[in-house]
């Protein structure tokens, strides 16, 4: 289907062991497409992934720990974190975080523990 309705798709905890971020997501054939939100106060935990992601801010404002170096974004902003990279986001105090999420379809919409090894095969994604 060429056209998408974000309201029409389900709502989902994509990364539920790792995160709070929930929302709808598209797959194409090699990139990941989403609408996410975190609730203001929340994050992710640590982790990796072996693929290229960007987080476009909506609304709300992220705290982006990435390789140790924390970063801040707001609207109209983009956070772009490579590969394999350790990272964990957090939805600042104040309102919830509202973000555009673009991923490659390399791996998956999971990531993995930071200190984990990734393996071969990406973790099992929730439906979608």
């Amino acid at each position: 289907m060429p056209v998408y309705r974000f309201d029409e798709l389900p709502d989902v905890r994509h990364n539920p062991d790792l995160s709070t971020a929930h929302g709808p997501t598209i797959k194409g054939e090699r990139i990941f497409f989403g609408l996410r939100t975190k609730t203001a106060g929340t994050s992710s935990d640590p982790h990796h992934h072996p693929c290229e992601e960007f987080l476009y801010i909506i609304s709300g404002r992220l705290r982006a720990t990435i390789e140790g170096e924390i970063h801040h974004a707001g609207p109209g902003e983009v956070c772009h974190i490579l590969p394999n990279i350790a990272h964990h986001t957090a939805a600042e105090p104040g309102a919830d975080l509202v973000y555009l999420y673009v991923k490659d379809t390399s791996w998956g919409l999971k990531g993995v523990r930071a200190g984990e090894a990734a393996g071969d095969e990406p973790p099992e994604d929730e439906a979608y």
